[in-house]
Order: C-alpha cells, then sequence, then structure tokens
C-alpha cells in the first residue's frame, strides 16, 4: 500500500478518462435505479465496452442487450432512423432521435462508436489489486478470546480478466479483513461468443435470469424508482459473473443455442450453502462471506445445492414467448426457524415452471410472467408501457404472488425482499424533453399473511417522484421524494402489536460545471420518521468539488449529518476506486469527507487512492460487537492498481 501511495504521488504520467466515463455512467444508473445493485459487475461490463464500443451503426440485438445504458426503445428508433437516413455520423444526429436526450447522449459518448470495425481477435488482459483497511482496529483484532478475528486487518481483492470479442476468461480473488488467506474467497469464469447455432457457453461463475424473475435471477432487478424507460430493458438471460459477491451466482455450465427463431438456454448449477444447520436441517444462510473467527468458520460448507433447468424461446412477429423448467435440490432440508413469518418458507426438492411474454412494436410494450411451483403456488407479474407521444409514456405494474409460493433464486419487482405473499398495483408516467425528465409513480401493496416484523396481514402504499432539469449546459437541478406507508412491530407491554408508520425522504440537488473541468455539487437531504403520532427527523448536505482534465481527475466531498434515530439514516452514493461502491448510511450527528484520486502511470498502469473518515459528535463508540471501534472517528483507505497487457 505505502508503495502504491509513493508512487501516484511522485509519478507523472497522462490520465486515463476511462475511470471518470464509468463513474458518470454509473452515478447516471443510480439515479434510475433503486438502491440495491450489483454496480460492481455493471462496472466490469463498462470497461469492456470502453475497450470495445457498440458500434452505433452495426447495432447488434445481441450486443445491446449487455449495454446497461440503452434499451430497446434506443434500439428501436435507431433501426428505424438508419432504414430512413442511412448511416449516423456524430452524436449530433442521435439527438434528432426520440428517447436520446442531451444527457444520455454525454453519457454513452466514451462506450460508442460511429466506425464500423472488425472486431479484435487479439487476446487483452488485466489485473488489478486492491487494498482497503481502516485506520482505527475494531476490537475483533485485538480480543485474546475465542471470538477474536483470525486474520490481518486488511481486505485484498485481485481480479484477472482475459479477453478477446470471442473469449473471456475471469477470476476474482478475494479477502475480507479479519480473514486468514486459507478461508479467502476464488472464483472462475469462462464465457465463449460464437456465430454458429451455439451461440454462448459459460463453464464455471455465471448469473442467470430467466424471465421476469419468478423462478430465476441473479441479476439486478428494475426498481420502483427507475424511469420508465428503463422498464424498457432488454433482460439478457445468461452472462459472465465476475463480481466480488460470495453468494448471489452461480457455478456450473451454460449454453444458449439458436436456430432461426428458436433461442434454447440449459443451464445447470452445483454450489455450495453456508449457514447454521440443526438437526440436519440449515436453519439459517450465511451470505456476507464474512469468516473470520472460527464461529464463523463453523458457517462454511454446510451444505450444497444443485439446479437444472431449460427455457426455450420463440419469436413471431413482434412477440416472444417463452417455456421456463426449473429443478432446485438441497443437500439438506433448507427451513428458517419457524416463526409467524416463516411458516411458508421451506426447500428441499423444488420444481419451479413459467410461462413468460414480451410484445413490443416501438409504442408499446407488453410483458409479463406466469409461474407456479411444485405444490401448485403461484406467482405472476405483468407490466403494461405504452408510449402515448415521444415525451410523454405510462406504465402499470400487477403482481401477485402467492403467501406459500416458493423458488430459491426468485429476484422480481416487488415491495418485499421475497418473492412470496403479495398483491400490488403500480402506475407510473414521465415526460422527457431537452431539458426536462419529470417521473411520478405510485404503487398500492398488501401482504396477505404475515412477514418479517409485521405479525398479521397488513398493506401500504408509496409515492414517488422527481424532476431532472438542465436549467442551461453548465447548471443542472434535481429534486426528489419518496413517502412510504407500511406496518412494523411496536413492542408493548402485552404483545408485538403492528403499528403503521410513514418514512418520507427529499432532496434537491444543484450542480455547476464551471470552466477548466472544475465541478461544483451541492446536495441536501431531508427524512422523517412518523409513527404513534411521534416524529423524527434527519438531514444531511454536501458540498462536492470534482476537477479533472487530460492530466488528472480528483473529488473531494464535506458531508455534514444529523438523524434522531437509525430509521432516519439517509443512503449517500460516494465516488471509489474502480468496481468498489460505496454508500453509506449515515445516522446519528457528525461530519464526513473523502477524497477520491486515480492517475495513468504510462500506457498500461492506473492507479487508485481514497482517504474518508466520519466523525461522529456524541459516540465514545462506533458499531458493536466484534465491529466496535473505540473513540469516535472511523477511517478508511483504499489504494488500487491495475495493470493491462
Amino acid at each position: 500500500m505505502v508503495k502504491v501511495l509513493v508512487i501516484a504521488l511522485f509519478l507523472y504520467s497522462t490520465l486515463s478518462k476511462g475511470q471518470d466515463a464509468i463513474d458518470e455512467a454509473i452515478e447516471y444508473l443510480q439515479k434510475l435505479s433503486i438502491e440495491e445493485n450489483d454496480w460492481e459487475n455493471t462496472a466490469v461490463v463498462l470497461g469492456d465496452f470502453l475497450e470495445h464500443p457498440l458500434e452505433i451503426n452495426n447495432l447488434n440485438f445481441t450486443r445491446i442487450q449487455k449495454f446497461p445504458l440503452l434499451n430497446s426503445r434506443h434500439f428501436s428508433v435507431i433501426k428505424k432512423y438508419r432504414k430512413l437516413n442511412g448511416t449516423i455520423f456524430t452524436a449530433n444526429e442521435l439527438k434528432a432521435l426520440p428517447f436520446f436526450t442531451p444527457e444520455l447522449i454525454k453519457i454513452i459518448l466514451p462506450f460508442i462508436t460511429f466506425e464500423s470495425k472488425q472486431p479484435a481477435s487479439k487476446f487483452q488482459g488485466r489485473i488489478i489489486h486492491k487494498t482497503s483497511f481502516n485506520l482505527e482496529p475494531s476490537k475483533g483484532f485485538f480480543r485474546l478470546d475465542s471470538m477474536n478475528f483470525l486474520g490481518g486487518r486488511t481486505q485484498e481483492t485481485t481480479r484477472f480478466k482475459l479477453s478477446n470479442y470471442k473469449h473471456n476468461f475471469a477470476f476474482v480473488w478475494e479477502k475480507d479483513k479479519g480473514e486468514k488467506i486459507n478461508a479467502s474467497f476464488l472464483k472462475i469464469g469462462y464465457q465463449g461468443n460464437f456465430n454458429h447455432h451455439v451461440k454462448q457457453v459459460n463453464v464455471g461463475a455465471y448469473s442467470l435470469c430467466i424471465g421476469e424473475g419468478l423462478i430465476h435471477s441473479n441479476h439486478f432487478i428494475v426498481g420502483k424508482n427507475n424511469p420508465l424507460n428503463s422498464f424498457y430493458k432488454i433482460q439478457r438471460s445468461l452472462k459472465l459473473n465476475s463480481s466480488s459477491t460470495e453468494y448471489n451466482y452461480e457455478n456450473g455450465t451454460a449454453v444458449i443455442y439458436e436456430r432461426k427463431k428458436l433461442k434454447i438456454l440449459g443451464f445447470y448449477s452445483l454450489n455450495t450453502l453456508n449457514g447454521k444447520v440443526e438437526n440436519d436441517t440449515i436453519r439459517s444462510l450465511k451470505q456476507d462471506g464474512l469468516f473470520r473467527t472460527n464461529s464463523e468458520i463453523d458457517y462454511k460448507k454446510k451444505g450444497h445445492y444443485y439446479l437444472i433447468g431449460n427455457s426455450i424461446n420463440y419469436e413471431f412477429y413482434k412477440t416472444t414467448i417463452a417455456f421456463n423448467t426449473l429443478k432446485t435440490s438441497f443437500s439438506k432440508p433448507y427451513q428458517p426457524s419457524p416463526n409467524y413469518y416463516n411458516k411458508n418458507y421451506s426447500m428441499y426438492k423444488l420444481w419451479n415452471n413459467s410461462i413468460n411474454y414480451r410484445f413490443f412494436d416501438g409504442e408499446k410494450t407488453v410483458k409479463g410472467e406466469f409461474a407456479m411451483d411444485q405444490k401448485g403456488s403461484l406467482a405472476s407479474t405483468h407490466f403494461f408501457v405504452f408510449k402515448l407521444t415521444d415525451s410523454y409514456n405510462l406504465l402499470a405494474n400487477a403482481r401477485y404472488f402467492s403467501p406459500k409460493y416458493n423458488s430459491f433464486r426468485a429476484n422480481s419487482l416487488s415491495e418485499s425482499s421475497r418473492v412470496q405473499n403479495e398483491k400490488a398495483v403500480l402506475f407510473a408516467g414521465d415526460y422527457q424533453d431537452e431539458k426536462r425528465q419529470i417521473y411520478m409513480s405510485a404503487d398500492f401493496f398488501s401482504f396477505p399473511t404475515p412477514q418479517y416484523l409485521v405479525q398479521l396481514p397488513s398493506y401500504g402504499k408509496e409515492f414517488m417522484g422527481y424532476l431532472n432539469y438542465q436549467i442551461t449546459d453548465s447548471l443542472i437541478f434535481k429534486l426528489f421524494f419518496k413517502q412510504k406507508l407500511k406496518y412494523k412491530n411496536q413492542k408493548s407491554e402485552f404483545m408485538n402489536e403492528p403499528k403503521k408508520y410513514t418514512l418520507s425522504h427529499a432532496y434537491g440537488k444543484i450542480t455547476i460545471k464551471a470552466n477548466k473541468g472544475i465541478t461544483i455539487t451541492s446536495r441536501l437531504d431531508f427524512s422523517k420518521h412518523q409513527t404513534n403520532g411521534l416524529n423524527s427527523f434527519g438531514r444531511t448536505s454536501y458540498l462536492e468539488l470534482s476537477h479533472k482534465n487530460e492530466l488528472s481527475s480528483f473529488s473531494a466531498r464535506m458531508v455534514f449529518f444529523k438523524t434522531d434515530n437509525w430509521d432516519t439514516r439517509i443512503y449517500l452514493y460516494e465516488k471509489d476506486v474502480l468496481y468498489h461502491f460505496s454508500v453509506p448510511a449515515l445516522y446519528d450527528e457528525g461530519t464526513r469527507f473523502y477524497i477520491n484520486y486515480n492517475r495513468t502511470i504510462g500506457k498500461h498502469i492506473k492507479i487508485w487512492i481514497k482517504y474518508g473518515r466520519t466523525i461522529f459528535e456524541n459516540k465514545s463508540s462506533i458499531s458493536s460487537g466484534n465491529n466496535e471501534i473505540e473513540g469516535n472517528l472511523k477511517t478508511e483507505i483504499r489504494g488500487q492498481i491495475l495493470c493491462k497487457f
């Protein structure tokens, strides 16, 4: 780490703009998405498009599925424009097309090309190593009993990728803070793309999405605060998984076969399970990937599961219909500790079948999925998206998940974390022109049986809206508001009775693009939690300065925060080193600042450095258990180096 710092301070070279382009793209996607996403995998994909740009004049439907920034509407209007006018020569022509806002065009330019190039057959490789640590040691590093951390204070991550336009090989190795080397994590994957009937082959680590995710999805699922055009996103069914996540991925083999209008996906996966076992039954799954103590190591590799299945897709006219089958089998029954919200959640031998459909004609999209498990329990979700004009769009979603429906890897648009026990309808609309984007949505949901922290059937609703307004080329304003009403158990003298609560969050953000590559951003956040007539509040404010030119890239932010409790915490996305994403929860009272810097050394080496510190005003310790830090300071340092060859 010291060597990296020395190199950063004393060596001089030109800066690659690649990291800045990825940062801007991620920030753009962040504001369009829910709070949780596999941003790491998204950044990896964007890095690939920097090296192999998307050819606008030779737009391949398969390749646009991989591109996070465009969707089927963009694909359709480009195809229509080229049919009428021929080759697109400049970005100015894109401005005349529907759905290509000035902001979007600016974001995508580093990742696209207007030239048609032969794909490079030469292999390119890169290796990245990241080191992170906290200056203040947590309790687990210096206690002298059986609960002490067994490893060192640094987190180490190494990524390797070797690829050309047909073959991609990658591995990720990671050791978390407090882990010994022999408790580290290794993920290996290969993906081959071909031009014959066998279109794609994946071996090792991969991500899979079937239909709308009712029977299986490792992918990020569109959330409720996405603008409407994200519902047009072309869902890629199979992709290489090269993120450092230790839980939500498959490990095995998958093949895509295509012949004319027929597409068949077949897959097999065998993966280990970490968790707590009682009486030969898995009671809980450990998904955080942390194995720092002897007790945590005892949870490792307590079972496994395999899944096998297929998806048969057929295209006709403007419609796609697919028939999907999935079998999931556990080495031991998976039954979480029985309680009021887990009584219908148990798995051992699972069969899931579904039918999904999609109709798209450039003006409207109708898509959805019907699913059934081995007991006949049902789940379904349906989307209706209509383009009224080039500027106005409407969406409706209806979803029903039976309280008894089970699928281990299901992941779909929902209010709760499980595809189970939910009825809901969602309405949304947006307006876009060259300077403005307005989005509004309303979601009404109910839970027919008890769920986590709610011991009785309940209901809720969520309202959301935001305005993006580009006042001038150098001044951008954003206003966001969200209000959610739900129920949660409240401890009382007699019982845990669910009580209604309302959570509101609003923020305003101003971005000023000054001269000489300087950008100034200011943001104010407010949150309010109300229950039983009691109100609690939270607020944050920050000022961020960033500078970039052909020689350097730098950003610094100062944040002031104060919240009455954990319920009013506020999440703020931070810039970080490549493929690492920070969204800290700010609560209590204090300040936080960070500095982020990156530079290229020659043609083949890049470095990143981040320094961040949080100062609490009224704390004598931070966190609890083994993660407890004495004092009111928490400081993290992260360095990363990338070598290309």
